[in-house]
């Protein structure tokens, strides 16, 4: 290429993407805003302790707890505790790991 070529493209380069500047700018504002994910919905939800879910199960049924390890329930590994309530039952709770949901709770 020549230098007129060149001068020439560079020329056009310039005036197009200034206008493709100018009408991304026009389209923005009458455009609706791009849905972006809440940060909490990208992140994953911090797993809990056993102290944790111990906490939470003893808030939900007051007693002494006997035992709390790691488990598995309806397919979602959870952490379970058992405790002996102080309303006279058997308490077994299951918490989710990975999100703290209660996956089950039986007394007996």
């Amino acid at each position: 290429m020549n230098k007129p070529t060149v001068f020439t493209a560079a020329a056009l380069l310039l005036i197009a993407s200034s206008f493709a500047g100018s009408t991304f700018a026009a389209d923005s504002k009458t455009a609706a805003p791009a849905a972006t994910a809440p940060a909490a919905a990208t992140a994953p939800a911090p797993e809990i302790s056993k102290e944790q879910a111990v906490e939470m199960a003893l808030k939900a049924h007051p007693g002494t707890v006997t035992k709390a390890y790691e488990d598995t329930k309806k397919g979602k590994k959870t952490w379970e505790v058992k405790i002996n309530g102080n309303d006279g039952k058997k308490w077994e709770v299951h918490y989710e790991i990975k999100s703290g949901a209660l996956v089950s709770e039986e007394g007996k």
